[in-house]
């Protein structure tokens, strides 16, 4: 278990919102997911703005995740995350989108990083459509927020609130915004 560097994290984050661009906010989550997830032992970047062959999908990240290794070992095998910088929640289309591309690959796990969480109370909004992905497609959208990535001290911290995203959704279908 590696413990995270608060100072570093709250400068990632001091820079994504002085960014002056959408594309400027989104590389410094992008370096922010990638310094989280490349602390827990056994994930390692596989690649960034990974395009298909159409070009009509773009992922963000995608991490290997050794299951044999990691605290990350109830998730796949490969780690798709998408990150959200915007000012305002997350749109249900957004959220729509990134399900898609996971459909696309056969995952069964979707981490989106969203700052300023998704639209929605309940099973309204982007909310239906994390809880259409699991219902339908068998896939697990974990939601992670900028509270949430400022609770975290160690890699220990990703894990648990990983897991416990997992339970909620698996056990009781509901989707909470700050935990």
């Amino acid at each position: 278990m590696a413990r995270y560097r608060r100072v570093y994290v709250k400068s990632i984050l001091k820079k994504i919102d002085s960014a002056a661009t959408a594309d400027a906010k989104g590389a410094a989550l992008e370096e922010l997911a990638s310094y989280l997830f490349e602390a827990v032992p056994g994930v390692k970047c596989a690649d960034r703005n990974i395009l298909d062959a159409p070009r009509a999908h773009e992922l963000d990240l995608a991490f290997w995740n050794d299951q044999r290794v990691s605290d990350l070992h109830f998730l796949d095998a490969v780690l798709i995350v998408e990150c959200k910088a915007t000012a305002k929640p997350v749109r249900s289309a957004d959220v729509g989108w990134f399900v898609r591309k996971l459909q696309d690959r056969g995952a069964h796990n979707g981490i989106l990083v969203a700052l300023k969480g998704v639209t929605g109370r309940g099973r309204t909004s982007a909310h239906s459509e994390i809880l259409n992905a699991l219902v339908r497609d068998k896939i697990k959208i974990l939601l992670l927020t900028r509270q949430e990535i400022l609770a975290l001290t160690e890699t220990e911290d990703l894990s648990e609130a990983l897991k416990r995203k997992v339970l909620q959704l698996t056990l009781r279908e509901v989707v909470h915004i700050d935990h």
